[in-house]
């Protein structure tokens, strides 16, 4: 590979771009069939260390080998785990967005928009919306869980890229919820909505609709009325305020 072949490769995938010294020559690996086989160790280790990076993982995950023992005792060629099988779908996709789809898009910018794997991993091994997996929580295990989920996430990944801490994350959780009429759950979970944003008209709004989904009918006007008092145009809110009887 030429220098300038995998400096584009490294920023494709997200690597860090240092490159080895132009002395430095390519060298053959075994069983590489995304990566080119003739790329420098520098930057293959540089590209294994940015997926070590985007996914949390730990080079176990995919390889051969016992966690805690030197790498010289792993089987790097061998493909027994479903993970390396995995990553290299992963990988191809990863080249195709850049190298094709988005090289097609007028006016890309500079530096050019790219994707690299924690675009979508942001430190998870398996990238959810927090919606998706508060949801689930719910259904199988109840409200309360879900809720404490919440919780349990919040306090180790709030301020990286992992999961979205927003608002809409724990609506669109209460929405769901409220479509499988299951009104208790999401009323659990709009408690902690209401915990972390409670100036969000959109949250008390939703939190009416879970109560009435509940059979909370009183509650669920009090929630319509704090949501107008947050933003007097919410006609979401006003709508089924009226239709409860309630202004």
């Amino acid at each position: 590979m030429t220098r300038r072949s995998v400096r584009r490769l490294l920023t494709a995938l997200g690597a860090a771009a240092v490159l080895a010294p132009a002395s430095l020559a390519a060298q053959d690996h075994e069983n590489l069939q995304v990566l080119p086989s003739d790329i420098p160790r520098p930057q293959l280790s540089a590209i294994m260390r940015g997926f070590t990076q985007a996914l949390g993982v730990r080079c176990s995950t995919c390889h051969v080998g016992e966690e805690g023992q030197p790498l010289s005792t792993y089987d790097m060629a061998s493909d027994d785990k479903p993970m390396k099988r995995k990553a290299r779908e992963m990988l191809r996709m990863v080249q195709a967005i850049n190298g094709e789809y988005l090289a097609e898009l007028p006016d890309r910018g500079e530096p050019a928009v790219r994707v690299t794997c924690a675009t979508c991993h942001g430190g998870l091994r398996r990238p959810e919306p927090l919606a998706d997996v508060l949801t689930k929580v719910a259904m199988d295990d109840g409200g309360d869980a879900a809720a404490a989920r919440y919780r349990e996430l919040r306090a180790e990944y709030f301020g990286g890229r992992a999961y979205d801490f927003s608002s809409g994350s724990l609506t669109g959780a209460m929405e769901a919820l409220v479509g499988e009429e299951r009104g208790a759950d999401a009323v659990a979970l709009g408690r902690v909505a209401l915990e972390f944003h409670g100036e969000s008209t959109v949250v008390h709004t939703m939190m009416g609709q879970a109560l009435e989904a509940a059979g909370d009918t009183e509650a669920a006007v009090a929630a319509y009325r704090q949501a107008l008092e947050l933003d007097p145009d919410n006609r979401a809110a006003q709508r089924r305020l009226e239709a409860l009887g309630g202004g």
